[in-house]
């Protein structure tokens, strides 16, 4: 059998996979990407970020590929692709459910708002995030590869692979015929515990995450969010749903409903005026070993029966999804945390996507992809067709995606160990908005020619926000919410902690209970802490067109 050499290959073909490749051709290498399926075909991983729009930004400037840029805002999104499905997101919606009670704001004499967090990412619609419509997105991404000449060669399943001197020799099959290429250096984008981990038989890390498994679809004809509410709390009788107004629409955002023992995301995409058929991306998260193990039992043998359950279970969710079709069908993944050893070796890198996963629960997946990209883009730049990169470069993107992955676990970890008291949650829930807000800021108005993608994703390397999260993740052990409704007392007190651990690092006006748990883009506040920035606040004024507008890259 012929083997075929090849200078990259890349298995996987989602968006990760053949941006990668675009950008390497730009810098002087050839990939082959390899996909064991066939596009336009579904894909999870939907809900973008700012920090996700700043990388593209970045990539599009450094590597002269300005339609980077497209996929980086709604706006320019539906400008530039209107074909392709995507929605609109505002920011992060939380609800937060108990059995068999519609869902409804908090009653008279409750914490304002116990019941429902708004946090804004971008102050307008204009330069807001998006849902990406993966089958559409990955499609058109593999379209765009082959016009630029990178071969995508589909229906290919990689089953070998051994090291040798020079490179990976990859075994497998093509459309029934085997298949040995030679790969001077191979990148897996295929997913956690993917293709590589498998191959070369990679041990597993430890992951403080619950082991949570995925119940998930599409939805079609779902109700508005609003509506079903209102619907459901008219039913139970009382007083109408009264909602006090947010910094956006509830339903614009990547919307989370918190429920004993795990929570459900809905991202809802554009309906037919703004391009799409207005389908909601939907799917429980839910912890085997919680309050939800019944419905984690029953999805494992039968993922439409524990759907259908789970929706009498709360009246609310029932209400706006129990008539809506899924499509592709409802499944269940039983497992969603894993972590490999490592990262890479002397001739190959996992993504970061391929290498950890958690949970969506903050939207953590693309931003992180794509500074994956970013680095392996930059160790490769400029080295001959065959090379692989320094041995001190792949070392340092092993360890740095090591610390980036044990941050993340940790911070998820913390979240689940909150979820039991809404006050807890919420006031945890800070701790990643100012990590994020606080890394958005520095990108956004610092130099475009800093080495961002070299700094720990999320403040993964950042001793302040690290400190912050020990003191919370101590913090509630203490607690232990699971196990007993703590105190108002200890709610306060905890709140208080969180509030003075991020103020080294919160721009946004985050943990202030003026807010009443809605929280704006708060650009005074983001002026007022300019010096967090190490800049003047007339230099952090000057600078806010970068943060209002979208930019123009052609």
């Amino acid at each position: 059998m012929t083997t075929e050499r090849h200078d990259v290959v890349i298995a996987g073909s989602g968006f990760a996979a053949t941006l990668l490749a675009r950008l390497l051709l730009r810098a002087g290498r050839e990939a082959l990407v390899v996909e064991r399926g066939r596009h336009p075909r579904f894909a999870l991983g939907e809900s973008s970020t700012p920090l996700a729009a700043i990388a593209l930004e970045r990539l599009a400037r450094r590597w002269g590929l300005p339609d980077l840029a497209d996929l980086g805002t709604w706006s320019r999104w539906r400008a530039r692709l209107p074909g392709l499905g995507r929605g609109l997101k505002r920011g992060f919606t939380f609800y937060f459910h108990r059995p068999g009670e519609p869902w409804r704001p908090a009653p008279a004499g409750a914490p304002p708002n116990r019941d429902r967090l708004l946090v804004a990412a971008s102050p307008s619609d204009e330069v807001a995030d998006l849902h990406w419509l993966r089958a559409d997105l990955d499609h058109h991404l593999v379209r765009r590869a082959r016009a630029e000449g990178i071969e995508v060669r589909e229906q290919t399943r990689l089953d070998g692979a051994e090291e040798t001197a020079d490179g990976v020799v990859l075994r497998g099959e093509c459309r029934g015929r085997p298949v040995t290429l030679h790969a001077a250096f191979v990148v897996d984008a295929t997913g956690p515990g993917g293709f590589l981990a498998r191959a070369l038989g990679l041990a597993e890390a430890a992951v403080a995450t619950p082991p949570t498994g995925l119940l998930f679809t599409h939805l079609h004809g779902a109700r508005p969010l609003a509506e079903a509410a209102a619907e459901a709390a008219g039913r139970a009788g009382g007083d109408p749903l009264d909602l006090e107004a947010g910094p956006y629409p509830d339903e614009r955002a990547a919307v989370h409903h918190l429920i004993a023992g795990g929570w459900m995301y809905a991202l809802r995409f554009d309906g037919p005026e703004g391009g799409g058929d207005g389908a909601v991306s939907a799917g429980f998260v839910l912890d085997p070993g919680g309050a939800a193990a019944a419905e984690a039992a029953l999805a494992a043998r039968d993922p439409a029966a524990a759907w259908r359950r789970l929706l009498d279970r709360y009246p609310t969710l029932g209400a706006q999804f129990e008539a809506a079709e899924p499509a592709p069908p409802i499944a269940w993944l039983p497992r969603l945390p894993r972590r490999s050893a490592r990262a890479a070796g002397r001739r190959w890198a996992l993504l970061p996507h391929a290498y950890a996963f958690y949970d969506p629960l903050f939207s953590t997946g693309i931003a992180w992809s794509l500074v994956g990209i970013e680095r392996l883009v930059g160790m490769l730049a400029g080295g001959a067709r065959g090379a692989a990169p320094a041995a001190p470069a792949l070392a340092r993107y092993d360890a740095l995606l090591a610390a980036e992955a044990g941050h993340v676990d940790r911070v998820i970890a913390g979240a689940w160990r909150a979820m039991p008291d809404p006050e807890l949650f919420a006031a945890y829930s800070m701790l990643y908005f100012a990590a994020a807000s606080f890394a958005e800021s520095r990108q956004r108005l610092g130099p475009d020619d800093h080495p961002w993608a070299d700094e720990g994703f999320l403040g993964a390397t950042d001793p302040a926000l690290a400190a912050a999260l020990a003191a919370a993740l101590a913090a509630l052990a203490r607690l232990d919410p699971g196990r007993r409704p703590p105190a108002a007392g200890e709610r306060r007190a905890f709140a208080e902690r969180i509030a003075s651990a991020i103020a080294p690092r919160n721009l946004a006006g985050l943990a202030d209970p003026r807010r009443r748990n809605l929280y704006p883009v708060d650009l005074e506040a983001l002026v007022a802490g300019a010096g967090l920035l190490g800049m003047t606040p007339a230099a952090v004024r000057a600078a806010l067109p970068r943060v209002l507008r979208a930019p123009v890259l052609s």
